[in-house]
């Protein structure tokens, strides 16, 4: 069968800022078939896909060929760019907030887009409106035609934007990120709805993404994306379980899974990377020909998802021997080797833009203390996202203050509550909990034109104990960021009480001593720093507040927490834009840490980050954690990542604890209808290679 569309030799350069976002790549797509486009952020995913539809402007130079049924549409005229978009070729952008027109009913934008390509009246085009509004699950869609986007939900809006982009049957569809925003459950919605109407239509579909469950799920196959080129392409199986590109295989890694070991060291990928092939650059790394040794290749398992396992290891133990896979193993022997070479005391020999260093360290069990930080420096790169720890991946050595994590973690407050209690039963030996929360309950005014109230929180109760990482999972507007805001003093309660460490925090008496002990790592790195500080003015405003360090103190100490996240301490002179995702939100968790807090709430820390940049924050958190004996709430729709960084789990839905109970308890005997859902409706992505 011939290629419905073939992409060869294209590059996308942009000579005004000095960037090549695409180089030579080549991929095509047949009739009916669904491929992959993987990569970070920066890989020239979106590039390659606006290129097909011209869409750059005319600050981009494209060169190289994009050919739509042996129509050549590079260096093609606006007029018949026109007639093909939305008509032979659409696309469904990321945010469909940003894509809709908000001064315009959703039914008017889709007429209009149907409009442009047919011969049709204005009521004519309305009625395949609200045609194709009630073919992607929109209630009463004549009525919700007349709605504006704000009016939708965020589930919602993204099936107006399929709508908008089916209404003229496409042969072809480009998905840029649909479902990054959505929740698991309505993720799982968007994706079977994009699955039978491709089915129906017999489309096409080019979906991009840097989610490896949603690949495994949806894909036939997958091209791998990095600096601008494809370094690997082939069959979803053969990518997701035996790649051959050590990029491909490391970016795969890196994502967690629910066979892994919980609280173990996730794998980066510039430590896989080193554990393949050695230390090498950044641009060595983008190198299509670039292969791991032919012994390192598993043979592909055939399926992308995941055989059922049984019950996971305890929360904070460490991985057994035999179930390392070849890449950990090969971690292990290049950071034993570096230990060797620097037992004198030398600084290694990684250059600071390197994207792999064999400083690569052992996944430590998981109650002991944090190993210290090697002293050569892995750069953080900002293109491409495969971000290094500037110092590498692991703190430096710390005290634990208080009981030990795994002693303060052994019954940890609740075990097994009963759902929708939202409170477990204490056994005879549960430690007093740092933190005690009953009967939270938190009620928004309903404003005017005759809305009524919002309750947000209902009647949440829930415990955490010493050094204990507790989990708080649930949908948007479930509650959970309204709870966090609570424990913060951002927030006062209508009724219950939060009892932090025997005093109740909720009393505004109380509310100016709480900043040290209760601190927040934000969602969002990119909008929860001040542009205009400096990272080092960030990080010591907290200590000039709270603290009678001078101002050489605050120097010295600001230099300790970033050497302490993974940075360098000569970043404090630097302004955020000029520092990567994953370095902002290290920046983020330094200042958190300034005040020595006992409790760090981490609100979707991760969420914004792509997957490698994700598993190193992850491990900088765990290591934190233990090496300080921290408690944490960590805050998350992700049960994947809850299940990895959690010894017990509360599910919230619609203000209520539906359920809370140890780690195994939720993830393989959950008792809540609302638990089972949330659980089913996670793309489960492949075992990594061994």
């Amino acid at each position: 069968m011939n290629p419905l569309l073939e992409v060869s030799g294209l590059s996308v350069a942009f000579p005004g800022a000095g960037v090549r976002a695409v180089r030579d790549v080549s991929w095509e797509v047949h009739p009916g078939e669904t491929i992959g486009l993987v990569g970070e952020s920066g890989s020239g995913k979106s590039a390659t896909g606006l290129a097909v539809l011209g869409l750059h402007g005319p600050g981009a130079r494209i060169t190289g060929s994009i050919r739509l049924d042996g129509r050549e549409l590079v260096g093609a005229g606006e007029r018949e760019l026109r007639r093909i978009r939305g008509r032979r070729v659409s696309m469904i952008f990321q945010d469909a907030l940003d894509a809709l027109n908000p001064y315009r009913p959703v039914g008017a934008q889709i007429a209009e887009a149907y409009r442009l390509h047919h011969d049709a009246s204005r009521a004519a085009a309305r009625t395949r409106a609200v045609e194709l509004l009630e073919r992607v699950g929109i209630d009463r869609a004549e009525r919700r035609a007349k709605d504006y986007p704000h009016q939708f939900s965020g589930g919602m809006r993204q099936r107006v934007m399929i709508a908008a982009a089916l209404v003229n049957e496409p042969d072809l569809v480009i998905a840029d990120e649909p479902t990054t925003a959505l929740d698991a459950t309505v993720q799982a919605q968007v994706l079977r709805l994009l699955t039978e109407l491709q089915r129906e239509m017999g489309m096409a579909v080019v979906l991009v993404t840097h989610d490896f469950g949603v690949v495994g799920q949806m894909c036939s196959r997958v091209v791998v994306m990095y600096r601008g080129r494809v370094v690997e392409q082939g069959p979803t199986a053969q990518i997701l379980t035996a790649a051959h590109h050590p990029y491909a295989r490391a970016l795969v890694a890196s994502v967690p899974r629910m066979d892994d070991t919980p609280g173990s060291r996730l794998p980066t990928v510039p430590e896989t990377v080193a554990s393949l092939i050695g230390p090498v650059d950044e641009e060595s790394l983008a190198d299509p020909a670039l292969r791991i040794p032919q012994a390192r290749h598993p043979a592909p398992t055939g399926d992308a998802s995941p055989a059922p396992t049984g019950t996971p290891p305890a929360a904070d133990a460490a991985p057994a021997p035999a179930a390392d896979t070849e890449v950990s193993a090969a971690a292990a022997e290049l950071s034993a080797a570096d230990a060797s070479s620097s037992a004198d005391g030398a600084p290694s020999s990684a250059p600071v833009a390197a994207v792999a260093s064999a400083e690569t360290p052992v996944a430590p069990a998981a109650d002991a203390p944090a190993p210290a930080a090697s002293g050569g420096r892995a750069g953080e790169a900002r293109s491409g996202g495969a971000e290094g720890a500037v110092r590498g991946d692991v703190p430096g050595p710390r005290a634990a203050s208080g009981r030990s994590p795994g002693a303060a973690r052994s019954d940890g407050g609740s075990r097994g509550g009963a759902p929708g209690s939202g409170e477990g039963r204490g056994g005879e030996n549960t430690p007093t909990p740092l933190l005690r929360v009953r009967d939270l309950t938190v009620t928004f005014p309903g404003g005017g034109l005759g809305r009524t109230p919002h309750r947000a929180v209902d009647g949440v109760s829930f415990d955490i104990a010493p050094g204990e990482s507790f989990g708080l999972v649930g949908e948007s507007g479930s509650g959970k960021s309204t709870i966090s805001r609570v424990l913060l003093g951002l927030r006062r309660p209508d009724d219950g009480s939060v009892v932090f460490d025997g005093e109740d925090i909720t009393r505004p008496a109380r509310r100016r001593g709480r900043a040290p002990a209760v601190q927040m790592v934000f969602q969002d790195p990119y909008g929860s720093l001040n542009p205009d500080r400096r990272i080092g003015h960030t990080i010591g405003a907290p200590l000039a507040l709270h603290t009678d360090l001078s101002r050489a103190g605050r120097r010295e100490r600001v230099a300790s927490l970033l050497g302490e996240v993974g940075l360098d301490p000569a970043l404090a002179d630097a302004y955020p834009d000029e520092l990567s995702g994953g370095m902002r939100q290290r920046v983020g968790i330094a200042r958190a840490l300034a005040l020595e807090p006992r409790l760090l709430v981490a609100d979707e820390p991760v969420s914004a980050l792509d997957v490698s940049v994700q598993a190193q924050v992850l491990n900088l958190l765990t290591e934190l954690r233990r090496s300080r004996g921290l408690a944490m709430l960590f805050v998350s729709h992700d049960l994947t990542v809850v299940r990895h960084m959690c010894s017990r789990i509360a599910v919230l839905h619609r203000g209520r604890i539906v359920e809370v109970g140890e780690r195994d308890q939720i993830m393989e005997r959950p008792v809540s209808d609302h638990t089972r859902a949330l659980l089913d409706a996670m793309p489960a992505p492949a075992h990594r290679a061994s």
